[in-house]
Formats: structure tokens, C-alpha cells, sequence
């Protein structure tokens, strides 16, 4: 009996191997050997083609005032104001558009679709609409303006610069961003979901008002939903690099974020032959950062409440 279970057993595990074959092996090149070699040739003189000696100059020009820490503390500076500030306006404002969506109302639904028709286009034609939209032309000329500024023009109202200028072209792009809400909709809402009803029976009938049970039952009770796009929207803002096909790196570098520093630094040819080196150790150094924030939300999220305590 256990010969024969055995054998089947055997036979089963062989048969589930070979189908995940494909996969073990897609991960072990594609996923595990990338992160391996790149920690290494961040070690490394690694110039694209091969490495001759093992050393830590790129780490030490990445942490040295006359090498490359101030750019790169310039764009993981610029990195953290993007995630800090697009971050809070889009959990803000999705968590408010989704109380209201949530009403049982006549035609909530198509409501809700149209919300979430705009995640449907992908990130570099919706980039494309919105600077085509945001256009200004220096000069004034009312022709080459985009939709916004010829409100503006029609109004009676100054032209604004939106992306062609360094002091407004971060807030262009987190304006822009505002374009996304529905995909943070959805999340809110399937969290509405998962709160009992008869938390609020119970609050009505001691006389609490719609504010006062968003603040005492619905905030506390999704706040599990709330760290998730925390953490997400954290890992995702660090390694944003969608804008560099639309934007480039912004009017004076406004918008160089730390990972298109990094693509630059590999594959602008500029900075001589440890390009692809020292981009691997910028890697590395974000990888670590970002580790060490998602570290600290995980050590301090005793605020959030799970469905089972």
C-alpha cells in the first residue's frame, strides 16, 4: 500500500514539475539571475558587456559630495514630494468620491463605470491627452494654447504654465493624476462592503449623525484598505518612471525622478564606462530605502483594524 502510494505520489509531483517548468524557469532568468547580477555588477566596472574588477567606487561616488549623491538626492527628493503629495490627494479624494458612490441611488452604476472608464486608458495616451490639454505657449499665442488655457484666455484669466514651467509642473502631474480616482474607487467600495450594517442601525439609533458614523465606523473599520494603498501607492510612487515617455525630466529637471535617473544613468552614455554599474547600485540604494519605509509602515500600523479582531 505505501509502495503503491508512493508511486503515485511521485507520479503526481513529477506531472506538477513539468507543468511548472515554464514558469520555475521564466523566474530563475527573467526574476532571480537579473537581481543577482545586478547586485554584483553594482561591485563592480561593469560597463555593459563585462566586469574586470570587483570594488565599492560606485557606492562611494553615490555617497560622496563631488561624485553623484547630490543628483541623486535631488531626484529621490523630488521622488518622495511626488509620492507624498499625489499619494494623499488620491486616497483623499477617492475615499470621498467613494462615500458618496456608495449611496443607493437611481443610476449609481453608470456613475460608477464612468469613474473607472479613465483607468481603462493606458498611462502614455492618458499622458499624452493631458499635455496636449495643459499646453502653453510662452509667448501668448491664444492658437497654441491647450483646452485649459483657452478657458482661461475666455475668461478673462492669465494663461498658466503648467508643465513648462519648474514651479508648477509637479503640480500639473499630480493634478493629471487626479484622472485615476476610480481605480481607488473600486478598492474603497468592495471595503463599504465588509462593514456591518448593523453598526450603523445601531448608531442611528443612539443619534449619530452621517458624519459622526463615517468617522467612528467607517474610517476605523477600512483602515485595513487604507494601509494596503499606503504600502502600494509608497512602492509604486518610488519607482514612478511612466512620465519620461510624456514629460521627459521636466523644465529644469522639475520632474527627474529617481528611477529615470537611474534608466538615464545605465543608457544615456554620459558618464563614462561604469554607467551600468553605478545604475545598478542606485538600484540597489532604492531598493533599500524603499525596504526600509515599508519596514517602519509594517512596524507602526497598530492603527489598523482587521475584520477579525
Amino acid at each position: 500500500m505505501i509502495k503503491r502510494l508512493s508511486k503515485t505520489y511521485i507520479k503526481d509531483s513529477v506531472s506538477a514539475y513539468v507543468f511548472l517548468l515554464p514558469v520555475i524557469i521564466g523566474i530563475a532568468l527573467f526574476t532571480a539571475y537579473p537581481i543577482f547580477m545586478s547586485l554584483f555588477y553594482s561591485f563592480s566596472d561593469f560597463n555593459g558587456s563585462y566586469a574586470t574588477t570587483i570594488h565599492l567606487d560606485n557606492y562611494k561616488e553615490l555617497f560622496s559630495l563631488d561624485g553623484e549623491l547630490i543628483p541623486f538626492m535631488s531626484s529621490l527628493g523630488k521622488t518622495f514630494i511626488y509620492v507624498i503629495c499625489s499619494t494623499t490627494a488620491n486616497l483623499v479624494l477617492s475615499y470621498l468620491l467613494a462615500l458618496f458612490l456608495r449611496k443607493n441611488i437611481k443610476g449609481i452604476r453608470i456613475i460608477r463605470l464612468l469613474c473607472y472608464m479613465p483607468c481603462l486608458i493606458p498611462g502614455l495616451a492618458s499622458g499624452l491627452i493631458w499635455r496636449d490639454a495643459f499646453k502653453y505657449n510662452a509667448m501668448g499665442l491664444v492658437q497654441n494654447y491647450g483646452i485649459f488655457n483657452t478657458w482661461f484666455h475666455k475668461l478673462g484669466l492669465p494663461a498658466f504654465p503648467f508643465f513648462e514651467s519648474a514651479q508648477t509642473a509637479m503640480f500639473s502631474l499630480i493634478l493629471s493624476g487626479m484622472w485615476g480616482l476610480g481605480g481607488g474607487l473600486i478598492m474603497w467600495l468592495a471595503a463599504f462592503e465588509n462593514v456591518s450594517p448593523e453598526l450603523y442601525e445601531s448608531a442611528s439609533l443612539d443619534g449619530a449623525g452621517y458624519w459622526r458614523q463615517v468617522f467612528s465606523i467607517t474610517i476605523p473599520l477600512t483602515t485595513n484598505m487604507l494601509f494596503y494603498n499606503l504600502i502600494t501607492s509608497m512602492i509604486g510612487g518610488l519607482q514612478v518612471f511612466g512620465t519620461f515617455a510624456t514629460y521627459g525630466v521636466g523644465t529644469d529637471e522639475s520632474l527627474y525622478f529617481v528611477v529615470i535617473r537611474i534608466y538615464n544613468t545605465a543608457f544615456g552614455g554620459n558618464l563614462g564606462v561604469n554607467n551600468e554599474a553605478l545604475a545598478c547600485a542606485m538600484s540597489w540604494i532604492l531598493f533599500l530605502v524603499i525596504g526600509l519605509f515599508t519596514a517602519i509602515m509594517f512596524k507602526t500600523n497598530k492603527w489598523v483594524k482587521y475584520s477579525d479582531e
